[in-house]
């Protein structure tokens, strides 16, 4: 009978789970794969170069932009002030062409709608205006949204002006601009005979009050003199 040499017996060996040999097994097996795939590797790491360069230009690039803008915006306040109207709307307007985007874009807006209404050119200010204010979320949109409603009326597109001050009444949280807005509104209803729609929306506006405030007495008169004139006893 045959006798295997001692020597020749294979022996199974486990896995290590020592979590230095763990790593250092991982980092041969990227070793290898990079040297399977070296042309690979090099255009990764082209690429990613390109990406970085790509973004610090774009970021310098945008901080750039945003300084310019500020220096801009400055400008249109300096014609304003100086009552240079027209010059203003046409710094605004080449302004809007370069540095829309900017965080500054919703105050160009803001300065050049009013500007088209002070002008009594409802129609350019809508155009300028329904970007920023047609959806309020944002304290500058709310002003926006404002004159925006307030464009409407001037075009005579009274429903769009309500649906305005009324969106800005749902959503904005200052007590000022929804009672503001709701009052814009509840002006629009006595215009068009609606008694009843108006001292609705001004009990609304009541509705934000304390019980004690003075400035509640206004609208408890604008409600009773819609009553006397033919609204609900």
């Amino acid at each position: 009978m045959s006798k295997r040499h001692p020597g020749s017996r294979r022996t199974h060996q486990e896995p290590s789970s020592d979590p230095d040999d763990l790593f250092i097994a991982k980092i041969l097996e990227v070793g290898n794969w990079a040297r399977a795939n070296q042309q690979l590797v090099t255009i990764l790491g082209v690429v990613v170069v390109i990406f970085v360069a790509g973004l610090v230009y774009y970021t310098g690039y945008r901080e750039t932009l945003v300084e310019q803008a500020a220096e801009q915006l400055e400008s249109v306040h300096q014609s304003i002030v100086l009552q240079d109207i027209e010059g203003a709307k046409n710094e605004l307007i080449t302004f809007l062409e370069r540095f829309s985007g900017t965080a500054y874009e919703g105050e160009a807006r803001l300065l050049l709608g009013d500007l088209y209404l002070q002008t009594t050119d409802p129609q350019q200010a809508r155009q300028v205006l329904e970007p920023l204010g047609a959806s309020p979320r944002s304290p500058i949109e709310f002003q926006g949204a404002a004159l925006l409603g307030a464009a409407y009326e001037e075009e005579g597109r009274l429903a769009d002006a309500e649906a305005t001050y009324l969106r800005i009444a749902e959503r904005s949280e200052l007590d000022f601009q929804v009672r503001n807005a709701l009052s814009s509104a509840a002006r629009i209803k006595v215009g068009q005979g609606d008694a009843q729609g108006a001292i609705e929306l001004y009990q609304r506006v009541l509705d934000t009050f304390e019980a004690n405030e003075p400035a509640r007495g206004l609208y408890e008169l604008r409600i009773q003199e819609l009553v006397t004139a033919g609204g609900p006893q």
